[in-house]
């Protein structure tokens, strides 16, 4: 009984040290100031902090990431646009792409691409959960569900028009540094935007436009996608995976024939043998991008 009173005392004891230590404010951790927390933040960044720059739009900061040219060559500045909702350094093919095109003799600069809208919530009030429906599927039973309601759409897609038009205006301070030729690299709905804004003239022609698996979300403009991309006179490479979104594989052969049909001499597909999970298909992409852009731009 006296072993068990004793080894009780101890434990107590033990405790009552602990808690007057976590008290005391000497011996307490201290709470980082959210000023500490960001800079905490900065610091632990994965990049160099030569190749993080930043661009301002509507008073917000958007990450531009910048690598130099390698090796003796120095031919121009590739664009890099990722897909919508992506970051400057979205993962895959595009990541793989801005950091490897370098010793080809091309800077690159990566743009934070336009956010999409969230997914519409199409909630029912409680009290009609047991009211017969009528019209409620305003959409064919075999098409998808629309993101948003078309009454936020045309107001989005403006929004994110205005994003890249102001994105590529600030382009010009910052690749000064590079001179030469530009060559403008997209994919997804984020090629789809551009190819229209060239298309309206809203944004200078690049010297080569490479789009990879190129459509737009809306059908009626993802039909239209393939006269614009068409009607261009500039370069063009159009990269198609067999993974690539079924709207843009949907416009696939359209875009090829209207393309020969218009006489677009500087046009090109090319057909992806490999999915782009598959990191051999980034490296036929990047081989396909270097050869086409030094190519067609002249810059050899």
């Amino acid at each position: 009984m006296a072993r068990i009173i004793s080894l009780l005392f101890c434990l107590l004891l033990g405790f009552t040290t602990i808690s007057s230590r976590a008290a005391d404010p000497a011996t307490a951790t201290p709470t980082p100031t959210p000023a500490e927390v960001s800079a905490k933040k900065l610091n632990n960044r994965y990049l160099p902090e030569n190749e993080v720059k930043q661009i301002t739009i509507d008073n917000q900061p958007y990450d531009l990431l910048v690598r130099p040219w390698e090796g003796k060559k120095k031919l121009g500045a590739a664009i890099i646009l990722p897909a919508t909702n992506g970051t400057a350094d979205a993962p895959g093919l595009m990541a793989f792409v801005r950091r490897n095109i370098n010793p080809a003799g091309w800077a690159s600069l990566s743009l934070t691409p336009p956010t999409e809208l969230p997914a519409a919530n199409f909630a029912t009030a409680a009290t009609e959960v047991t009211s017969p429906g009528a019209a409620q599927l305003s959409s064919p039973s075999n098409k998808p569900s629309p993101k948003i309601k078309p009454e936020d759409n045309s107001k989005h897609l403006q929004e994110q028009e205005d994003f890249l038009v102001q994105s590529m205006s600030q382009l010009d301070a910052v690749g000064a540094d590079y001179a030469g030729k530009r060559i403008l690299i997209t994919a997804d709905q984020s090629a789809g935007l551009l190819i229209s804004l060239l298309s309206q003239k809203k944004i200078a022609d690049p010297d080569v436009l490479i789009v990879i698996n190129p459509y737009r979300e809306d059908e009626k403009l993802n039909q239209a996608l393939a006269e614009q991309l068409a009607k261009l006179t500039l370069p063009i490479l159009d990269i198609q995976s067999p993974d690539g979104h079924p709207a843009s594989l949907e416009t696939a052969a359209n875009r090829k024939i209207l393309a020969v049909t218009l006489k677009s001499p500087n046009y090109r597909q090319t057909s992806l043998a490999l999915n782009l999970d598959n990191e051999s298909a980034w490296q036929n992409c990047l081989n396909a991008i270097k050869g086409f852009s030094a190519r067609m731009s002249g810059a050899q």
